[in-house]
């Protein structure tokens, strides 16, 4: 296993939705990932029904995604993501099943209305 340590100004990025390699949002964080694999963190992913998922750290099973190292750019890249992810997602230190400690952003509400994966994020809407 690759040294996933943080090292120099690197941050790690734990992402599990639209944010990861190749879906919709991708495109906003894709300049400054310099490193990325597929990972998990413990918690409950849920379908919300609106184009995106929701985490829930800390569930019942393993939440698979991807861990992305980001740039020196990292502080201006995660305030780009505050305000993306909006207020029902807060930016939260997770540490993956793997051991590596990194940021995701779990959601913050209720999740009784979702539905919950029993997989990967795997779709993308653009609503």
């Amino acid at each position: 296993m690759p040294d996933l340590s943080l090292s120099g100004s690197m941050r790690w990025l734990f992402v599990y939705g639209t944010l990861m390699p190749g879906r919709l949002r991708w495109p906003l964080i894709a300049d400054d990932v310099v490193r990325q694999r597929p990972s998990a963190v413990p918690g409950t992913l849920y379908d919300t029904g609106l184009g995106y998922p929701a985490l829930v750290v800390g569930g019942e099973g393993p939440v698979p995604g991807w861990l992305l190292g980001l740039s020196e750019r990292a502080p201006a890249v995660l305030a780009q993501l505050d305000v993306v992810e909006g207020p029902h997602y807060r930016r939260t230190d997770v540490t993956t099943v793997d051991g590596v400690p990194a940021l995701t952003y779990a959601y913050i509400g209720d999740p009784a209305a979702f539905t919950v994966l029993d997989g990967p994020w795997d779709r993308d809407d653009e609503r």
